[in-house]
């Protein structure tokens, strides 16, 4: 028989995880206060609630008798999960506290800095003079950050006090926990890894390259494979099992962001314990043939995970489609070339629609394969003029 599971979230990011959860024969309740959630349609019980709020999901969970909540593809979805399964005694999450250190920005330098990981400088920032003495002190570029939020929201890159202050003030405004960070800018390459941790090692392991369109710090693809070296992949993984065991992270899903020097060091970024976003869990699905929704699902239920997974590697990728300017969308267009190559698309924008924010603004996504690695990246470099937005 089914479990009753919570999903703190609803949208197309959770489509896999609600998705994996129904044919599992769970019921499925999800929550979230966009009431037009694709996942909202798939679940079983839709309930309005603001999912950011650790406490209301709580006494959510305990009214709905759930036997399991399973964080949506947010940091506010994981905190509140973790928060509301540490009071209920329900298992699957870190503790409350060990999930506020992965997901805040400032604790989680200040944790790897004590492990002995390499990790970028920063300062917290209270108030302009506090990020404008970082400024001066490092006397390069660097970023002015929310130390809450993720999807390159309310980050900029700052060459001058000027833009430093411009830059803590936008910040400021979009923090929930009042605090912002100035970092030192790394160079090199960007990519994402995703890994099953059980017992405090690595079990599966997943690394891409990432890409990015028009927002410097908003991804907008990865694929796979990646071109990071091997013996960078090891040094990344040995310091994920780092932090894994110093903080004893329950079993599960650990996703980082991180930029590879060009000394090859892999440099730990932004770091979650959630599904991230955009699909990302079916692109690791698709390249390796590992049922990863359903792996996450077991985790957060608080259920066994293998001590080994088979994989069978595809070249893949998986890429958004976006626009470089406002207006109103006519049509999306895919490339013959592409169209061949196509194995799934989520294209949720519809005629008509008003684009406002193009930074942000993403229509669908896409996955596609290739029969080789070179031929796949010449078609991510390429995929901004094989799939277009028509506006007007």
């Amino acid at each position: 028989m089914g479990k009753r599971i919570l999903i703190t979230g609803g949208s197309h990011a959770e489509l896999p995880l609600i998705r994996s959860a129904k044919k599992r024969g769970d019921y499925v309740i999800t929550t979230g206060m966009n009431a037009d959630g694709l996942g909202h349609k798939e679940a079983d019980r839709y309930v309005e609630a603001d999912y950011s709020d650790p406490e209301l999901v709580c006494e959510m969970a305990q009214q709905l008798e759930v036997d399991a909540i399973v964080s949506g593809c947010n940091d506010f979805a994981y905190l509140s999960a973790s928060y509301a399964c540490e009071r209920l005694g329900l298992g699957g999450h870190d503790s409350y506290e060990t999930a506020l250190t992965i997901h805040h920005k400032d604790r989680f330098r200040a944790c790897t800095r004590e492990l002995g990981i390499r990790t970028p400088n920063i300062q917290t920032c209270k108030n302009e003079e506090e990020a404008l003495d970082f400024y001066r002190r490092m006397n390069v570029p660097v970023l002015i950050k929310p130390v809450d939020l993720t999807g390159g929201k309310g980050v900029l890159l700052c060459h001058t006090e000027e833009e430093v202050l411009q830059a803590y003030r936008q910040a400021a405004a979009l923090t929930r926990a009042s605090l912002v960070i100035a970092e030192e800018c790394i160079q090199g390459s960007n990519h994402g890894a995703s890994v099953l941790l059980k017992g405090g090692k690595i079990v599966f392991g997943f690394v891409d390259n990432e890409q990015y369109y028009c927002n410097p710090y908003l991804v907008s693809g990865a694929c796979y494979p990646s071109d990071v070296p091997a013996e960078s992949m090891a040094g990344l993984f040995h310091d994920i099992e780092t932090v894994a065991q110093a903080k004893h992270l329950t079993d599960g899903l650990f996703h980082t962001q991180f930029i590879l020097e060009p000394d090859k060091t892999a440099v730990m970024i932004d770091p979650c314990r959630r599904a991230p976003g955009d699909l990302y869990i079916l692109l690791v699905k698709y390249a390796t043939g590992v049922d990863y929704p359903t792996e996450i699902l077991k985790a957060e239920c608080g259920e066994p995970l293998s001590d080994h997974y088979r994989t069978i590697p595809r070249n893949i990728a998986r890429e958004c489609i976006m626009t470089d300017r406002n207006g109103i969308l006519k049509e999306i267009r895919i490339g013959s070339e592409l169209q061949k190559d196509l194995i799934d698309r989520y294209i949720w924008a519809e005629q008509g629609d008003r684009i406002e924010d193009y930074f942000k603004y993403k229509a669908g996504i896409l996955f596609f394969e290739s029969d080789n690695t070179e031929e796949l990246y010449q078609k991510v470099e390429r995929f901004h003029r094989l799939v277009t937005v028509e506006t007007e």
